[in-house]
Order: C-alpha cells, then sequence, then structure tokens
C-alpha cells in the first residue's frame, strides 16, 4: 500500500472520529436537558401541593372530632373552604359523616348555615309559600318586619268568612325566588318551569304552630311596616329595656304587664257581621228635617 493511500485512510478515519465524538456529545446534551426537564416538573408539582386537613379514619356525625382522627396532609387540588391548621377542627362537630381521606371542610360544620346563625332568641324559622300578591306586590326584603294576616272562607267551625291577624310583628329572615332549571347542556322541552317562592320568616316558639295550622286552613297575606314605626318600636323597646335594667323589681312588673297586655291583645278579627254594621253605620241614612216658618222668619229643624 502507498504511502498516498495511507494518509487518505487516516483522514477518513480522524474525519469519522470527529463525527461520532460530536453526535455523541449532542445525543448526551439531550439526556442532560431532558433530565433536568423531568426534574422541575416534579418539583413544580411538589411546590404547587398544599397543605389541607384531612381525615384519618371515618367522622361520624354529631360526634367531637378528636386529634388522632385528622393530619395536616400536602394535596394537589385545593379544597374550596380549608382548614390549615388541625387545631382550628379539633372538637368541632359535623352535622355529616365524613369519610376517611376526605378533606374536612367548613362545609361540614353548622357555622356554615347563614340563616341559623341569624334567627332571634326564641324564635323558629318558618317558611311561608307567597306569590306577588301575598308578599305586598314582591317588595318584601330581609330585614323587613311584617304582619301575617289570615283569611278563613268559612266552614271548619266558622259560620260566615272572616279575617284576622294571625302573627304580628314578624320578621323577615330571607326572601328568595327558586327557580328550577334543567341541567346545562340538555335542551329545554317547551314546559314551563317549576317556581316555588318562599319567605321565611322569625316565629316565636309559642306561635309555629298557629302560623301553620293558619295557613293550612286559609289564605295569607304579608301586611308590610313601615321602616319609621319599626325604628321608633325598637327605640322605645331600647329604653324600656334600660329603664327596667335599674332595678329587679321594675323589670319583672315590665315584664308581666307587657305578658298580660298581650294575652289581651284582639287579633283585629273582623266577619261579614261586624263588616256589614260598619257599612250600614257609614251609609246611615240622614236625619228628617223640618222647615218652620215664623211670620217672616224661615227656619229647618232636624228631628231626632
Amino acid at each position: 500500500m502507498s504511502s498516498t493511500t495511507l494518509k487518505i485512510v487516516a483522514a477518513v478515519a480522524v474525519l469519522l472520529a470527529v463525527v461520532l465524538a460530536f453526535v455523541g456529545f449532542r445525543i448526551s446534551r439531550e439526556y442532560a436537558e431532558q433530565a433536568q426537564q423531568a426534574q422541575a416538573q416534579v418539583q413544580q408539582k411538589e411546590v404547587q401541593q398544599t397543605l389541607a386537613v384531612v381525615a384519618l379514619k371515618p367522622l361520624l356525625a354529631y360526634q367531637p372530632i378528636a386529634r388522632d382522627a385528622v393530619a395536616l396532609v400536602p394535596v394537589s387540588v385545593v379544597p374550596t373552604d380549608r382548614y390549615s391548621s388541625i387545631d382550628d377542627v379539633v372538637s368541632k362537630v359535623p352535622l355529616v359523616d365524613i369519610d376517611a381521606g376526605a378533606p374536612v371542610t367548613q362545609r361540614y360544620f353548622k357555622e356554615g348555615n347563614v340563616l341559623a346563625r341569624i334567627i332571634p332568641q326564641g324564635h323558629q324559622a318558618v317558611s311561608v309559600e307567597i306569590n306577588d300578591v301575598v308578599a305586598v306586590g314582591g317588595f318584601v326584603r330581609p330585614g323587613d318586619v311584617v304582619d301575617v294576616l289570615l283569611y278563613l272562607r268559612g266552614g271548619a267551625g266558622l259560620d260566615q268568612p272572616q279575617s284576622r291577624v294571625l302573627l304580628e310583628g314578624a320578621r323577615v329572615l330571607a326572601y328568595e325566588e327558586r327557580i328550577i332549571d334543567r341541567p346545562e347542556g340538555v335542551p329545554d322541552d317547551g314546559n314551563q318551569r317549576s317556581r316555588q317562592r318562599t319567605a321565611v320568616l322569625a316565629v316565636p316558639e309559642a306561635d309555629t304552630t298557629r302560623l301553620m295550622l293558619g295557613s293550612s286552613l286559609g289564605e295569607l297575606r304579608l301586611a308590610l311596616h313601615s321602616q319609621a314605626a319599626v325604628a321608633q318600636a325598637g327605640a322605645g323597646a331600647g329604653a324600656g329595656a334600660g329603664a327596667a335594667g335599674g332595678s329587679p323589681a321594675t323589670a319583672t312588673t315590665a315584664r308581666a304587664g307587657t305578658e298580660q297586655a298581650a294575652d289581651k291583645a284582639p287579633d283585629k278579627a273582623i266577619g261579614l257581621a261586624e263588616l256589614g254594621r260598619l257599612q250600614r253605620a257609614r251609609q246611615a241614612p240622614p236625619k228628617p228635617r223640618v222647615e218652620v216658618l215664623r211670620g217672616g222668619n224661615r227656619e229647618i229643624v232636624t228631628t231626632n
């Protein structure tokens, strides 16, 4: 083999070695970049995890939560209204059972019920089905004070129709129109959607059965109080409470007088007979008059 051939073979070998070295370098660099990207994705997922209180075992309803029954663990999906501290959950009483592994959130506890927190002491929340006519043309709003009127058509021990005040000074806790819609994506079949409108009233515990019986026997109406009257009544009640606070005997006497007045308070009941007498009194015929002439004087006298 000549020297020229050897030189050509050596040059080709060197060139091939350079190409192979370059290819190996590129392949190793690509593997290193892929490994770095995978590690960065894992670290990003770890950073996105949030700590939340999770049940380690089933938590029974109406029983306090023990400290060893929950733990603070990282979660990938952040629960709504989560607890981030075990101390916020221990000794709380859930209203429903909580499965093991489920995040413990605020919806399991009675603190999430807004309506239950605004019911006055000694009252209960009672819902009444209404429409615009019943609810003063639809102008009733939460916080208003209303009287509940009852109209009885007769029967059930009544000889004639009667109207009366069933409940006085009831506070409106909620007024809401609920429309039952079909799920999204389901075409409407053209039927009228079901509507149910309710007003939730704060009713004294002793009058809840009275309201229920009245609503089942007759028609209800809400009579709205003016804001000025409600404010004046509240100021008077506050002044009375302050005066009564000065002496226990005075407070007892005032409370006894209020209870006695409440027992004797009329419910403004009126029947057809009473309404007829009022109309006759308003439309009473005029008394007869007599014209008396005395010489040139003329005088009109009304007789009894």
